[in-house]
């Protein structure tokens, strides 16, 4: 692919821009307000009163729990954005007309993935992933829940390329100790992962086509998270933030992201370094009342995470996933590489 010139990138994305909808927002009727709040209820009281916390040894997920005492005086005292508990969308559906920019762009990245030169690798070689990350971790307990926001570092990974059950190791934060991860405990073995923990060889085993793939993908993650539609966006992110994949796989995985209904384009981001890009993210339906007393509407949640792409080459640069104590949340891929031992760093790495 050609370099795009600045005035080029600054045209592509106003263009996108441009073509992004306005979502609609709609008042719901009184029973539909009733019903969504008892189920959100209902939702609440099946939580967990454990403490919790948000963490990354070697999991892809970041995980934030509430207890019902917690997230019920929250939505009493804000009032309160509900989320919407069921997609409407499902594997197979039309492409709506909100998804033409975010099509568009992911095409473009999707094309520049599939030109990436294609590696040679041998089931004994490992995945390397140097990454900088910020996370926040919550914790909750009868007395309240407190959020904290770690500190900005450098992460290392190094994850077999055919087998879970061989010993993984990882550096968090870097430089620092070394934690062996024995991801194939549990497990029948060998275990080349799944999609939530995918080998290179469980990649390369996908389809290329992009609808076969994203209908592997939801029956795949059947009844998970918030919404089907969430959830497998969610899945490829997981794919393609902590893992190698074949050229032709991860122009499979943008594809079939454009193909979920409610993924859009965000013109202008930053990652946690402060670096310009352009993004993608899933917005999801979201039933909210500005204020007691006022009907409540059904419009689109801006705060999942971002998806960071290069403005110029629309390369993957990393994910924001908002802020917290004016402090940017997310992750920035310094370097991905296929490497043939364990604590083995890549040639420049």
């Amino acid at each position: 692919m050609n370099p795009h010139s600045r005035v080029s990138d600054q045209r592509l994305i106003a263009e996108l821009a441009e073509s992004l909808p306005v979502p609609a927002e709609r008042d719901l009727p009184a029973g539909r307000q009733e019903t969504l709040k008892e189920h959100l209820m209902t939702e609440l009281r099946q939580a967990d009163h454990s403490e919790v916390h948000r963490e990354r040894a070697g999991g892809r997920r970041r995980l934030v729990a509430l207890t019902a005492t917690g997230a019920a005086a929250v939505v009493a005292a804000a009032g309160l954005t509900l989320t919407a508990l069921s997609g409407r969308h499902g594997p197979g559906g039309d492409l709506p007309a909100g998804n033409t920019a975010a099509a568009r762009l992911l095409d473009k990245i999707a094309a520049v993935a599939a030109s990436q030169p294609r590696l040679t690798v041998r089931d004994d070689q490992y995945m390397y992933i140097a990454s900088e990350d910020r996370w926040s971790s919550t914790y909750v307990s009868g007395g309240g829940q407190r959020t904290v926001v770690g500190p900005l570092h450098k992460r290392e990974i190094w994850l077999s390329v055919s087998n879970l059950c061989k010993p993984g190791l990882l550096i968090d934060p870097s430089p620092g100790p070394a934690t062996k991860l024995n991801g194939g405990v549990g497990s029948s073995c060998p275990n080349r992962g799944g999609w939530g923990d995918p080998t290179y060889r469980f990649l390369q085993s996908l389809p290329t086509d992009p609808r076969t793939l994203l209908n592997m993908i939801y029956a795949a993650t059947k009844g998970a998270g918030q919404s089907p539609d969430q959830e497998a966006f969610t899945t490829i992110g997981d794919m393609l933030r902590e893992a190698v994949a074949p050229p032709d796989i991860s122009a499979a995985l943008y594809r079939a992201a454009a193909l979920i209904p409610g993924v859009r384009v965000v013109p202008y981001v930053t990652d946690i370094l402060g670096r310009s890009g352009i993004g993608v993210q899933f917005a999801r339906k979201v039933i909210q009342s500005p204020a007691p007393g006022v009907p409540y509407r059904e419009t689109y949640d801006p705060n999942g995470p971002i998806w960071i792409f290069h403005p110029r080459s629309l390369l993957w640069m990393g994910e924001n996933d908002g802020s917290l104590h004016g402090k940017a949340m997310g992750e920035v891929v310094l370097k991905r590489a296929i490497v043939d031992h364990l604590g083995q760093l890549p040639s420049g790495g």
